[in-house]
């Protein structure tokens, strides 16, 4: 764990994928969003995929495939 009084090192110890999955989630947590863990089948999975694709679009305003 770093040290908080550290001011020398700051995120050098950062990987850029860590940099990048970071930047990932500021992105989604200013557009509203929270990560969440979900034990589902296979048939669960594509049904809420399904699910959220529609609702998404419908909260959009998209006239894509999921309205249709």
């Amino acid at each position: 764990m770093k040290d908080t009084r550290d001011k020398k090192t700051g995120n050098l110890l950062a990987s850029p994928d860590a940099v990048r999955q970071a930047r990932y989630a500021d992105r989604m947590k200013a557009k509203g969003y929270k990560q969440r863990k979900f034990w589902l089948t296979d048939d669960e999975y594509e049904a809420l995929r399904e699910c959220l694709e529609e609702l998404r679009a419908a909260q959009d305003g998209d006239s894509g495939p999921a309205s249709a």
